[in-house]
């Protein structure tokens, strides 16, 4: 993954929407596997736009399954697939023991699309937002799940792509839970919600790809991690500031995390940040990506997977 700079800003991440594909897409699921069972893996297709588009959907057991069942959307880096992200976060894992779905997108050419990108996706002119509203329609009417109580995900650029997602998808999204990935300056210009949507970010301090500090220029910067928590704090109408506090070390890994929350936000929604000091372009509690020389430190002060089930419990009703 090269690095995330004004001139290769989309390079290493996956994540959404570009205009194109004009009209709305059909969708048909067709999972390729002969059963759903629980606490498997499930791969399917779905046409949109004209392309055939996979995923990969984890169901829990039964034993542990909520009824209705809320679903973890996860999206990839680029360029990875979404097995490789299943591999990195153990989301399946922690959907096991707490019942939820996960689904991993696979992203066209290992990419998302996003307005003003160049990776294949943007260049393919696939249109990723209408993509994911049909996948959440499709997957959760083959396998019984609630589409009213789905929380998205991603890293890198599928971290990004939450972003998109969140002033995009908010009709159909309670939250989003970006990683290593902040808001384009160019997203934040132009983003209406249709409704209030919680947010919980993560971010490394000395993240080498995406700085925390942000990248200035409206066509291909983006926010500082502040400054997109604020951006979410302004449209869910919460507290000007937030409050800070030191989470408590957990092991010892030369990382330290300060938690960013804003109180007072409306319609029951939260805006929350962990800022990770001495944690690079990585999953808290997961896999590194790669080499600690090219993405740095991957904390284990706490569990990112573990915490965003949490963040979907919070808001699922």
């Amino acid at each position: 993954m090269p690095s995330l700079s004004r001139r290769n800003a989309f390079a290493v991440v996956a994540v959404l929407i570009a205009t194109a594909c004009g009209g709305s897409p059909t969708a048909t699921g067709s999972p390729s596997s002969t059963a759903t069972a629980a606490g498997t893996d499930v791969n399917g297709t779905l046409q949109s736009g004209g392309f055939a588009r996979t995923y990969i959907l984890h169901l829990p057991p039964d034993s542990s399954r909520l009824k209705p069942t809320p679903i973890v959307i996860a999206f990839h880096g680029a360029p990875m697939t979404a097995g490789q992200l299943s591999n990195i976060t153990h989301l399946s894992a922690v959907a096991d023991r707490h019942g939820f779905a996960v689904l991993f997108p696979q992203g066209y050419e290992r990419s998302w699309s996003l307005p003003g990108g160049t990776l294949p996706a943007a260049k393919a002119g696939i249109d990723d937002v209408a993509f994911v509203r049909a996948l959440i329609d499709s997957v959760s009417q083959l396998h019984g799940l609630d589409p009213t109580r789905v929380v998205a995900t991603g890293i890198s650029n599928g971290g990004i792509l939450t972003e998109l997602l969140g002033c995009s998808l908010s009709d159909r999204l309670i939250g989003i839970a970006p990683v290593a990935g902040l808001m384009r300056r160019n997203t934040a210009a132009s983003c209406a919600p249709a409704r209030r949507i919680s947010v919980f970010e993560i971010h490394g301090v000395d993240d080498p790809i995406a700085a925390y500090g942000g990248v200035p220029g409206l066509a291909d910067g983006f926010l500082s991690f502040t400054e997109t928590l604020g951006f979410w704090a302004g449209v869910d109408g919460c507290s000007k500031t937030p409050s800070s506090a030191q989470l408590a070390a957990t092991t010892r890994d030369k990382t330290t995390v300060t938690t960013l929350t804003y109180s007072g936000c409306s319609s029951g929604t939260e805006v929350t940040g962990y800022a990770v000091e001495g944690g690079g372009h990585a999953w808290p509690g997961g896999q590194s990506i790669g080499s600690t020389e090219e993405f740095g430190v991957t904390s284990q002060q706490f569990d990112a997977s573990e915490l965003i089930w949490a963040f979907l419990d919070r808001h699922r009703g």
